[in-house]
């Protein structure tokens, strides 16, 4: 069980950004979008932002983490309760 505080919360709020990515690399997320869905039920299916948070989340390693914390307080809870609702599976 997560317990969510009030600073996980406010680091697991969402906000839009806006990035410029060369077309073939939007392409090949819309690729991992369709493959990771192909066969999904409705709840499981994923949408860009899923692939994206993904790609951006993989490279953090368990030696990340406590480092992130000491600069970004509750990054561990944060990340914690993300992975609880995360969909996607890059396999």
């Amino acid at each position: 069980m997560v317990v969510v505080t009030g600073v996980t919360m406010s680091l697991n709020r969402r906000r839009t950004i806006e990035v410029d990515l060369p077309e073939f690399l939007v392409r090949s997320l819309q690729h991992r979008v369709a493959k990771s869905n192909a066969g999904a039920g409705p709840d499981e299916e994923v949408d860009i932002n899923d692939v994206i948070e993904w790609t951006l989340a993989a490279p953090i390693t368990v030696q990340d983490v406590p480092k992130l914390e000491a600069v970004i307080p509750g990054f561990s809870d944060a990340l914690s309760a993300w992975l609880t609702t995360v969909n996607y599976d890059p396999q």
